[in-house]
């Protein structure tokens, strides 16, 4: 049983009614502009941030806290303007409506073949694959995995695709070299595993659905348009250098950590058993599932959400399946990241729809002087507000949603003589909405690692935090060189 330190005991009580004034202050504050159910759901949103950061309560228990709150004060505050009352029936639909979007059929199916490794034991096979070609150096099984990441996002336009082909994979690593599942080492891989893939969300245009959403609202507003190949030229080089600084910034975090000899079974890199028959079907099926993911598009049009489902019926299945029962498989997933992903989609959903995050947006956006601004100064002004507002958020795709249209409003604004960059810097923030790297459930990927056990908040945030900092940094200083040299800024 894991000793709780009376330190984190503390925070954890004084955390709990400190979000509860949080919440109570944000709803008594004016807020001109704004609704009440937007301003309901700005409170709400102050309150789970805080609770999420300090972990005073478990993220499931901290989700249906969100939904009860969502359910009465939206259900039974009048309108600010019309006076209605919503009904607690009506509410709890908006509190819910995340498990019926894309991302949770995501999460889920993704969650079921993990499982599927796990159970047919393919995981371990292909960790010794892995094995037998990386000696086992702290540094090399590190960079293997940040490089099987980069691989991956060529191939699967899905961070959560390629984190849940990745965990396994790595639990399997870590159990053969005779660690503990909550070993430094593990901590490490699994948060690497899901920054790996965040990261290079901005590197390629089809890694992820958010990007390809972005550019049709662009589109549709001023015609812009721009190839994979001109995507890839702009971004792919950030990417590059940031899993680089990702690296360094892990193999620090690892430090004092390392495998100091210990290296397993070796014996087990030179000789697998026999393929068996489960172990052949989940290999089949992760085949094909990741050729529908690259021919998306090309030879069919099954999104990556209806692919995932698809298979994870089939591994459910008796016969053609690879469970022994529904028992083998209720468990294996774990049922709180299920819950907390989709209250989270249902959270930003809300902040759209009221108008909380636009109102938001604006406020602060109002109140600084970009007329007179440089451009650089700008970019750095409006990706940092983009990153902070990403902590509210589950969904890349909420948010793109939610500020790209305020950004193209933006753009419209700016004087003439920065108008020549009105798109790219719309473009630019595109990029920037993929920076979900602080908080667990800022990314279906991050609460796919996180669902491991494997580390906390704390140690997720602390390195979020510098992998934050160097990513809004290496933003500025593109700004100044490459974006210019190649005619993204002029």
């Amino acid at each position: 049983m894991e000793n709780t330190s009376p330190r984190k005991v503390w925070m954890g009580k004084l955390a709990l009614p400190a979000s509860l004034c949080l919440l109570l202050l944000i709803l008594s504050l004016p807020m001109p502009g704004l609704s009440s159910a937007g301003q309901i759901v700005l409170a709400i949103l102050a309150m789970a941030v805080l609770l999420w950061i300090t972990e005073a309560l478990a993220y499931p228990i901290s989700a249906l806290l969100i939904v009860g709150l969502m359910t009465l004060l939206l259900g039974l505050v009048p309108d600010s303007e019309t006076g209605a009352v919503l009904g607690t029936n009506k509410a709890i639909g908006l509190a819910m409506k995340g498990f019926s979007s894309t991302g949770i059929v995501m999460i889920s199916g993704a969650l079921v073949m993990a499982a599927a490794m796990q159970a047919t034991g393919l995981d371990r096979r292909i960790a010794l694959a892995i094995l037998s070609r990386v000696r086992p150096d702290t540094s090399a099984i590190l960079a293997g995995c940040l490089s099987i990441g980069v691989v991956l996002a060529f191939l699967i336009p899905s961070p959560t695709g390629r984190t849940a082909v990745q965990v396994p994979i790595l639990t399997g690593v870590i159990s053969t070299l005779g660690l503990s599942d909550k070993s430094r080492l593990a901590a490490i891989l699994m948060i690497g595993a899901a920054q790996v893939s965040t990261v290079w969300n901005v590197g390629i245009m089809t890694a992820s659905v958010h990007n390809v959403a972005g550019l049709e609202l662009m589109a549709e507003h001023s015609g812009f348009s721009i190839t994979w190949g001109r995507w890839l030229l702009y971004a792919a080089p950030w990417s590059l250098l940031m899993t680089i600084i990702l690296f360094f910034i892990l193999r620090r975090a690892i430090s004092g950590h390392d495998l100091n000899g210990h290296h397993g079974d070796t014996t087990l890199y030179q000789a697998q058993p026999e393929w068996e028959p489960a172990q052949k079907r989940l290999a089949t099926y992760t085949g094909l599932l990741l050729m529908l993911w690259i021919m998306e598009g090309i030879v069919h049009h099954v999104s990556v959400p209806a692919s995932m489902l698809s298979m994870s019926v089939c591994l459910l299945l008796p016969g053609i399946g690879v469970f022994e029962g529904w028992k083998d498989v209720e468990k294996r997933l774990p049922w709180g990241v299920i819950v907390m992903f989709g209250v989270s989609i249902s959270l930003g959903q809300q902040l759209v729809s009221t108008g909380a995050a636009g109102w938001l947006a604006e406020v602060f956006f109002s109140s600084l002087d970009l007329q007179s601004m440089s451009l650089v100064l700008l970019i750095l002004v409006m990706t940092l507000f983009t990153t902070i507002l990403h902590l509210g958020f589950a969904s890349a795709m909420s948010l793109t949603v939610t500020l790209i249209p305020i950004f193209l409003a933006l753009a419209d604004s700016l004087p003439e003589s920065m108008k020549v960059n009105g798109a790219s810097l719309v473009l630019l923030q595109l990029f920037a909405i993929s920076f979900g790297m602080i908080l667990p459930v800022n990314a279906p990927q991050n609460m796919l690692a996180y669902s491991t056990g494997s580390f906390d908040t704390k140690t997720f945030a602390r390195i979020g935090i510098q992998l934050t900092a160097a990513s809004l940094m290496l933003f500025v200083l593109f700004a100044m060189s490459w974006w210019r040299w190649i005619g993204l800024l002029s």
